[in-house]
């Protein structure tokens, strides 16, 4: 892999993991379009953990918070400046009750998931944009009310049922995790906000198992400047990403922005799999 193919792969992963384009199907579709081979499932690893620094960066006063509460260090209305009404450990519960789905699926579909991104092409993922598209659509039309201490841990579970879709190809976990917040009736300004704070757990997760491929990883002290690279460039673009998508939902342009996107790369995908172009 050279510098270009890991910068360019690197800010696909750092736009697409937040952006509701899908992170999984662009970096199937993305080297297919261009001639290169998929990128080696360590530095995929690798520049993921770079998404999961963005995350934990933009939201680093609700993580605080949320810490304040768990451990009853700092006062109630420090927490409040910063969550509102929602309690820091009722937050945490929510997030955890969330990210069951995702990880029951993860650990018990790994190989069937790992054979749609490796060998079935990129069909499944463009049918999976596609579906992404739709969700971006009725997204828009969503709107509600509720902060996130408002959620009952039946709206939790229902959100990551949402979250776990996203394991398909071409399905954006940002925008089932978005979709599925507004569906349970979230503010536009929480949707977002719960969205991203569940993603955390997971993205650790699946970095955390993962981690014994980078440590059997033959070349990784010989890669490792490309990969730190990577991983730097992901989290850069994440962060610039995850503000992008916030504002987006505020303002209600979802499927302006990036569901007509997902539409026509889905629409490529397919036919470009179907018959032999890509």
């Amino acid at each position: 892999m050279s510098f270009l193919q890991a910068v360019v792969l690197a800010v696909v992963q750092g736009a697409t993991e937040f952006l509701p384009v899908s992170s999984s199907g662009h970096l199937v579709i993305v080297p297919a379009l261009l001639g290169w081979n998929p990128a080696p499932m360590e530095y995929v690893i690798v520049v993921h953990f770079g998404t999961l620094v963005a995350v934990v960066a933009y939201y680093r006063s609700d993580l605080f918070a949320i810490l304040k509460s768990l451990f009853s260090f700092g006062g109630k209305k420090d927490t409040e400046q910063v969550l509102g009404n929602t309690d820091g450990r009722y937050l945490a519960l929510l997030i955890l009750v969330a990210s069951v789905p995702a990880a029951i699926v993860g650990l018990t579909l790994e190989d069937h998931i790992d054979h749609l991104f490796t060998e079935a092409g990129t069909v499944p993922v463009g049918i999976g944009l596609l579906l992404t598209a739709s969700l971006l659509y009725v997204a828009d039309r969503m709107v509600g009310t509720r902060e996130a201490g408002e959620l009952t841990h039946f709206d939790a579970l229902l959100v990551g049922v949402a979250q776990a879709v996203a394991i398909l190809p071409g399905v954006s976990r940002s925008g089932s995790c978005i979709s599925g917040s507004l569906w349970r009736g979230l503010s536009r300004d929480w949707a977002p906000r719960f969205a991203f704070l569940m993603s955390i757990p997971p993205i650790a997760g699946a970095f955390a198992l993962a981690i014994r491929k980078l440590a059997n990883s033959g070349d990784l002290l010989e890669q490792m400047p490309l990969y730190l690279t990577g991983m730097a460039v992901s989290a850069v673009v994440g962060y610039v990403a995850i503000y992008g998508v916030v504002r987006s939902v505020q303002h209600g342009g979802l499927f302006v922005r990036f569901g007509i996107y997902c539409l026509v790369l889905g629409l490529v995908g397919i036919l470009g799999g179907a018959f032999g172009w890509i």
